[in-house]
């Protein structure tokens, strides 16, 4: 587990019951690969309004646990939808992917 998002997650829940963090992060990790999977469905359909709500919903995980490393990519990825722009979308979502796989 990420130190910095446990840390995050032990003072913004007040409590540092293993349990419940694991229970946390292990829920943030599947919604990150669960919405990685539909920005790849977006970003092969050319549906970047539908990337743009998926980078959206990433946001909201990525905020959720305190994960700033996530945040970035996932803002970039959401900079990228906006401008209809799939190669660096595409990077963006690579990136995503390294981070994920890190979790």
């Amino acid at each position: 587990m990420k130190e910095s998002v446990w840390n995050w997650l032990t003072e913004q829940v007040g409590s540092d019951d293993p349990d419940l963090l694991r229970t946390l992060y292990d829920d943030y990790r599947a919604t990150v690969d669960e919405q990685l999977e539909q920005a790849r469905r977006d970003l092969l359909a050319g549906d970047f309004a539908g990337l743009d709500r998926t980078a959206h919903a990433l946001k909201g995980a990525a905020l959720t646990v305190g994960d700033q490393e996530m945040l970035a990519e996932v803002l970039a990825m959401r900079d990228a939808a906006k401008a209809s722009d799939g190669l660096n979308a595409t990077a963006a979502a690579d990136r995503i992917a390294a981070l994920s796989a890190a979790l």
